[in-house]
């Protein structure tokens, strides 16, 4: 009962997100691991970078153009997303600030790092640990939670 009430409030910031595409929430939160393109579909429309009625195809489009792209060149939306991917994506989409490493190499390493000393991820994986769904959203509810705070 605890752990349905836990998720449940680290959820709740992400309701409004989630309430467009039932269907495509569904099939990510039954997959043992997150994908890469629905990690960057719910990190764009929880930044507000792609509108709500995007599909995670068109967040795989979006993100082979950004400034990111040569890292995940090669990369097919079915493809599990590592933790040191999700960090550098969340931490440039949300504008998140990071320590001096961060800043100066802007590298996955240390957007990893950033959000494992910032708690912005549950537990502390390792940067090449394949994220699951959990991990994904309820590292998106505790960004947006600090967001709202700050």
């Amino acid at each position: 009962m605890k752990i349905l009430i836990m998720s449940l409030l680290l959820l709740t910031p992400l309701m409004s997100l989630f309430s467009q595409s039932n269907e495509e929430l569904d099939r990510f939160l039954n997959q043992p691991t997150a994908d890469l393109a629905s990690a960057v579909w719910l990190v764009y429309l929880s930044s507000g970078t792609l509108p709500y009625e995007a599909t995670p195809e068109e967040a795989m489009d979006y993100l082979m153009e950004s400034d990111n792209r040569s890292r995940f060149a090669g990369k097919s939306g079915d493809t599990p997303i590592t933790y040191r991917e999700f960090a550098l994506i969340a931490m440039d989409e949300h504008d998140l600030p990071g320590g001096l490493m961060y800043r100066i190499f802007r590298s996955p390493r240390y957007a990893a790092k950033e959000m494992t000393y910032r708690r912005w991820m549950p537990g502390k994986p390792k940067g090449g640990t394949e994220l699951t769904p959990w991990d994904v959203t309820t590292s998106l509810s505790q960004i947006l939670s600090w967001k709202e705070e700050q």
